[in-house]
């Protein structure tokens, strides 16, 4: 599977840009995929300086309902309109749902664009979800492991009030090359341990490779989790043969912890990067 960066919050290249968000061009199981789509248009012109034809995406993903992930979501459709109607985007039902960060008192709004949820392009899943032979969406619902700190600032509108958000929109991608297993996952609010879980057992086997945020870090509190947090998930990833390729919502400061555990096991991904996995 080839990985390009199309879109994340840092860059060590002055011709590209960086945002807080995440999108990934994927070349995997015979097709290419566009996973999430960052906060705007801006994956788009970093796709454009990279060589990279975003057009030719057999499908798109989003993975979540943040707007940081799918806030693109117009811009992808306007350039596409016309051109490739029939690669359809996947969202999870309950993506377009009202998204909010902060307190119920006082917050941010980080919905999806809800004027998109009726394109007919737009198709909306639950549970598992075949895209293709070796691509398997799916969402994680068992999760007897710690989920992320930060998911405590985040929160969903159920029955015309907000409530703590369940992630209940969130999934990840297992791709299957022959008898490798690799997870991509935007940023793990169900807890990473949770959703390699899960994947593992889609996969009836352990994972090759991960790849996604791990949301040890929260930039709209600006919280990181504590470093006994992270050298316990640290620990616990080590056990696994996985490699892991991370960003975003990790931050740099607890992969410097990761990585410490880790070594070579794990790589962090910028705006630009391109790696084989």
């Amino acid at each position: 599977m080839k990985i390009t960066v199309l879109l994340e919050n840092s860059t060590p290249s002055s011709r590209l840009i960086a945002k807080h968000g995440l999108s990934l061009f994927l070349e995997a199981a015979g097709s290419r995929i566009l996973f999430d789509m960052g906060p705007d248009a801006s994956f788009i012109a970093n796709a454009r300086a990279l060589g990279v034809n975003v057009v030719s995406a057999d499908a798109a993903i989003i993975s979540h309902g943040h707007d940081d992930h799918g806030g693109g979501l117009r811009a992808y459709l306007d350039m596409t309109r016309g051109v490739r109607d029939e690669a359809p985007v996947y969202v999870h039902a309950h993506a377009f749902d009202r998204h909010v960060s902060g307190t119920a008192e006082q917050h941010r709004d980080i919905s999806l664009d809800q004027t998109l949820a009726d394109e007919e392009r737009i198709i909306t899943v639950e549970g598992t979800w075949a895209l293709d032979q070796g691509l398997l969406l799916f969402s994680t619902t068992e999760r007897p492991h710690p989920q992320p700190a930060g998911n405590g600032r985040l929160l969903e509108e159920r029955d015309g009030a907000l409530a703590p958000d369940s992630f209940a929109h969130e999934q990840g991608l297992l791709v299957s090359e022959g008898d490798r297993h690799i997870l991509v996952s935007g940023c793990s609010h169900a807890g990473i341990l949770n959703i390699m879980d899960t994947a593992e057992r889609l996969a009836g086997a352990p994972l090759d490779a991960v790849v996604g945020g791990f949301h040890t870090t929260s930039p709209s509190a600006g919280d990181v989790e504590s470093e006994q947090v992270v050298c316990d998930l640290a620990r616990e990833l080590a056990t696994r043969r996985a490699r892991y390729f991370t960003c975003h919502c990790t931050g740099l400061e607890t992969f410097s912890l990761l990585r410490d555990a880790l070594g070579d096991r794990i790589q962090y991904l910028h705006t630009g990067s391109v790696v084989i996995v």
